[in-house]
């Protein structure tokens, strides 16, 4: 068997900054292959490929917006140009805006839309067409997909909470060959502007008293991408939030 062969490659979108980058780097590791996407941080792309690169992890960059059609099959196909293997998919890339009921327009409804759930479908669907057996799929949901209590993102909430049936949906087409599942994280890595008094407000809700970690989420991330017996599942990673629900 030879190098390549062996050789684990693992594929994240939105992998060049905040959430995404700390999930990129938890799948670096010596003589492994990483393809990390970005939408439009070609310089924290690079910065982190270079990180990875003294690693010795061997890193492709590529750059595509996820509103454009062709981007998914583009970006896997970049993947198999590189490397000639697929093995993991992470979808980190998402878009969430702040919109009050009466601001929503198709516009931001349809941008929603294509990158929180089309994307994640065709990346899925173009990947399933070259990935080896035993290959995994992790989207990345979100807890407001099961909330109603934040009017202001409503295409975001609605896009996710269809994103998490489109797990369900695709594992079962997919199986036994490819496994595909989601977490559905809570806060984690809040906003440097987040105001005091809107994560206390937050946190009175969540069980374990805290926000979330990096840590956290890759640890959920690992898990599914190495339990052989587990797919269409989707994993709350909220500190209990969802035990309100």
């Amino acid at each position: 068997m030879t190098e390549a062969s062996t050789r684990r490659v693992t594929l994240v979108t939105g992998g060049a900054r905040r959430v995404g980058a700390a999930i990129t780097r938890s799948f670096s590791s010596p003589g492994d292959a990483i393809v990390l996407h970005h939408g439009n941080s070609p310089d924290a792309a690079e910065i982190l490929a270079n990180e990875l690169r003294e690693q010795g992890t061997l890193v492709h960059v590529v750059q595509a917006d996820l509103a454009d059609v062709k981007a998914p099959a583009f970006i896997v196909g970049e993947a198999m140009r590189a490397f000639g293997a697929l093995d993991v998919v992470i979808s980190s890339a998402s878009v969430m805006e702040f919109q009050a009921f009466d601001s929503v327009t198709p516009e931001t409804w349809n941008k929603a839309s294509d990158i929180n759930l089309r994307a994640p479908f065709f990346l899925m669907q173009a990947a399933a067409r070259v990935m080896r057996a035993g290959g995994v799929v992790v989207q990345l949901s979100d807890h407001l997909a099961y909330e109603t209590l934040f009017p202001n993102l409503i295409p975001h909430q609605v896009t996710k909470a269809a994103l998490t049936q489109l797990v369900r949906t695709v594992a079962s087409a997919l199986a036994p060959r490819i496994r595909v599942n989601a977490v559905a994280p809570g806060l984690v890595m809040a906003p440097d502007d987040f105001p005091a008094e809107s994560l206390a407000r937050f946190l009175r809700d969540v069980p374990l008293g805290r926000s979330g970690t990096v840590d956290d989420l890759t640890q959920a991330i690992h898990y599914l991408v190495s339990a052989q017996y587990v797919t269409g599942s989707v994993v709350s990673v909220d500190g209990g939030r969802h035990l309100w629900r």
